[in-house]
This record gives C-alpha cells, structure tokens and sequence, in this order.
C-alpha cells in the first residue's frame, strides 16, 4: 500500500483534491441549483433539499497522465516505462513542463438546503465533507530519474511536493440585490472548517549530483501531518516508515483541526442581455493540532530497469516495488519543529461574462484561476446553454487551461418534485484499460489490473445532483428583477 501510493505521488499519476469540487461546465446554467458555490451572489431557481446525493462530485485534473509514463512495446503483453531504453530522453521529456502538477476534488453533501424569502433574497446552508489532494514535481526530477547516471550530472529538484487534507464543513451563504440597483446581486458565504486528516510535504532545496558511483543529496525540507499513524518518527527514516497506514482507520478519527472560511460574490446586470459575474472562494485556514513535524536529510543511490513484463506472475509489480524502494530512500525524514500549524485553503477567483441570444439560448465565458503555491492553476472556458423548456436544459463546454483542453457536458431534469443534474468533463475519449473487448488503441497502452482511466491528461470531473424542489420557481438569469414567478 505504501509503495503504491509513493509511486503515484512521485509520478504524479495520482489524484488531487481542491478545496470544492465545483462543476464549472454548469456556471451559467440556470438550473443548477449550486452554483452559488462558485459565486454566492447566484441562486437556485427554486427552494432544495439535498440529502446525501444532493451535490456529489469528483473531480481529477492534471498536465500529465499514464501516456506520459507507460508506452506501447509493440505487443499486447509488455509495455515500456519511461525509465525504458527503448524510450527516447526527449520522447519522454517533451511532455513534460517546467513544473508539472495534478489535483483531484472530491466532497459529498451530508445535507443543504436553498430557499427564498422576502426582499428577494435567496439563504443556503451545507454540512459536507471534502478531500484535498495536490502533488507538483519540477521538471528535473524526471530528467534525473529518465537520463542516469552521467558523472558530475547536478539536478535542481527543489518545488517537489505533496498536500493533502480532508475536513468536514459548515456552511451558511446568502444572494441579495443591492436597495434601490436591482441590476446587481451581492453575496457571501460564512463556513466553518473541522479538520480530519493532514499531511504536507514540501522541498525548499533539493539538489542531487553524480559523484563517482553515487547520488549525493542536499535537501532542506518539511514534513507535517495530522492524525495519521506514526509509525517511527526517530533517527532519520524513509517516507514510506514514518507512517503506518496500514493501521489507519477512518472510524478511529478525532477532530484535529478548527478553521474558518468566506466566499463572496457580486452579478451585475449591464444590459438586458448582458452580465457580467466575479468571486473569490474559499478565503480561510485550519489551524491544525500536528502529530507529526520532521525535516530531510541523507544519500540515496540509484540504478534504472527497463521493460516491464505483463503477465500473470506480479512480475510487474515486483519490479515497480523495488523501484519504489530505490526512489524511498530519496526521502529521508528526521524530527525537527520545522513548519506552521495554519495551512491555508486554496482560493480560486471566478470572473465571468454571460449574453442571451434568446429565450432559451445563452452563452458564457468563464475565467477560473486557483491561487496554492506550487499548486497553482488556471482556466478559460466557454459554455453554450439550452434550455427550450422549462423542466429540461443542457449545457456544453469547452476549456484550455493549466491542464490541457478540456470538454464537459451537463443536464438539467426539473420534475415536479424532484430535481436532477447530471455532468462530466474529460480532456479526451480515449481512455486506457484492460477490457479484452476494447479496440487496439486502448488495449496496448496498459494491461493488468483492472483499470479505466483517461489515457492522457488526468482530466476528469463527474457531478451528480438529486434534490427535493418545492414552492414557486425564480426568473431566469439575465433578467433586471428575479422576482419569483407566479
């Protein structure tokens, strides 16, 4: 377990959680009842009740994916890694960047709830639980592990890190038009944040030269964490030892960390077939109680392998184990009080632009930019939405950004009482698997344990939505007065 996961955080293939998983495909969507968690100036055009299946979504983005680390050796039954001699350096190298990132967004919805009342204001409240994973790694960590052993070679692999987080979140937000300039909506959200699960590492300096036979390495790093299982945290140890996941229980959890956040928002109505949109998220921090604060230190030796059997002996896992062993004792840990207590939420801006055609056509385009660090990541997307009845809408998409391009689709169901949605967002159609049944393109990429994932860019965002509606249905956006209809 500890290997695998190693593996991923180090190839970047892994998932990574944003403070929300927002659907952006439905920002200008009139029936999506949550886009106030993008902008809290926005509302639901009726009054909700989500429980548990009311708002969940799942979302991975990333610049890299398995096409970037696994190739096809011409036969159904080996792949090369990019470690391969049969792998050029600048084949692999040239789809990578400079700084090369990942996150994945996944939240589940204990309960909320939206609904009207005088003076044209639209309330919401949530309980949910979100997870945050992000992993960056700069460029010559591959260059390093990808072009060997050449003596007096000097690699700068400092910005190599990895977060993650889960916490449980209350919050409270309200829409309301601005007295006497109904052309504009403000809005706020307050949250209050219950830490869970916490862990950080990060590398200031990490420099690694080719002296003689070994690796030489200067580092200067830190590793926090919170509520998770230290298994040895004396002498210097490798990552892999510091915790003992296999022990790790979600029942056994205890709130270890209090935080707050705010979002706010405005909408102005320019024209009557004109809006314009702005917000800032997620403006907060957890204070965290740490069981866990060590530094880096140590000297770790390298040696490559090259084509990796797939068949039925594991022969593949084994050589990805001792692989990982290798890549393990790069990361030496040993005790220190380096490291804040506050970790900051990533704050992600919206800025966006909305026209109607007609009556039941618009188009938006949407500026998104998340603000972390290392992490860091932006956007630009445009959106066509239909809605050519009231109880049915669809809305499409297309995006570039940090991540590569991007495609998303979302529909909108409004029953009598019920209301569902459903999206998705990937960066391609083909994806990599195991099925027998799947054409040759899919097939060669990867075989082995059962897998379905994209097979490019790590781009993936699913939504699901079903809420109890009631009472009468608000205008549509784009209209001066949103007064509820009669």
């Amino acid at each position: 377990m500890r290997k695998t996961a190693l593996l991923f955080a180090l190839c970047l293939t892994v998932l990574s959680a944003s403070a929300q998983n927002t659907f952006r495909s439905a920002y200008f969507m009139d029936g999506y009842l949550y886009a106030h968690s993008m902008n809290p100036a926005f509302y639901a055009n009726r009054n909700y009740i989500g429980l548990g299946v009311g708002n969940v979504g799942v979302q991975t983005q990333s610049n890299l994916g398995v096409s970037t680390f696994f190739y096809p050796a011409g036969s159904g039954s080996t792949v090369n890694s990019f470690l391969s001699d049969a792998v050029s350096a600048s084949k692999f190298l040239g789809k990578l960047r400079r700084h090369n990132t990942e996150n994945i967004n996944a939240q589940l919805d204990v309960v909320n709830f939206g609904f009207w009342t005088k003076r044209n204001q639209f309330h919401n409240f949530s309980l949910s639980v979100h997870v945050i994973e992000s992993a960056a790694a700069p460029y010559d960590l591959f260059r390093f592990l990808k072009e060997g052993s050449t003596n007096g070679n000097t690699y700068d692999l400092s910005g190599f890190s990895a977060r993650g987080r889960a916490y449980a979140q209350a919050a409270y937000g309200i829409s309301m038009p601005i007295e006497g300039h109904p052309e504009i909506r403000v809005g706020g959200k307050a949250k209050v944040l219950v830490g869970l699960v916490y862990a950080d590492m990060r590398f200031n300096r990490f420099d690694v030269t080719m002296t003689g036979d070994r690796w030489t390495v200067d580092t200067d790093g830190t590793l926090r964490a919170s509520n998770l299982p230290a298994a040895k945290t004396q002498g210097s140890v490798p990552i892999s030892d510091v915790f003992d996941l296999d022990s790790f229980d979600p029942e056994n959890m205890r709130p270890s960390g209090i935080g707050t956040a705010i979002d706010f928002g405005a909408t102005w109505q320019v024209l009557p077939w004109l809006e314009l949109s702005g917000s800032v998220t997620d403006l907060g921090f957890i204070h965290w109680k740490q069981d866990v604060r060590m530094g880096t230190t140590g000297t770790w030796e390298y040696a490559g392998f090259d084509n990796i059997p797939v068949n039925g002996d594991n022969s593949y896992q084994d050589q990805l184990d001792r692989k990982i062993d290798e890549l393990d004792e790069l990361t030496r840990f040993h005790d220190t009080q380096k490291g804040s207590p506050f970790d900051f939420l990533p704050v992600t801006v919206y800025l966006g632009a909305e026209a109607r055609a007609s009556s039941w056509f618009t188009g938006g385009l949407l500026a998104t930019a998340r603000v972390e660090g290392p992490y860091s990541w932006a956007e630009i997307r445009a959106s066509g939405n239909v809605e050519p009845a009231h109880w049915f809408g669809l809305s499409g998409s297309a995006a570039y950004g940090s991540f590569g391009p991007k495609l998303g689709a979302a529909l909108n169901l409004r029953m009598p009482v019920l209301a569902l949605f459903v999206g998705a967002e990937l960066s391609s159609l083909k994806f990599v698997s195991n099925n027998p049944n799947g054409n040759n393109k899919i097939k060669d990429i990867l075989n082995g344990d059962s897998i379905v994932v994209p097979r490019d860019n790590l781009n993936l965002n699913l939504a699901v939505g079903l809420n109890f509606t009631f009472g009468k249905t608000a205008a549509k956006r784009l209209h001066p007065t949103p007064q509820p209809e009669q």
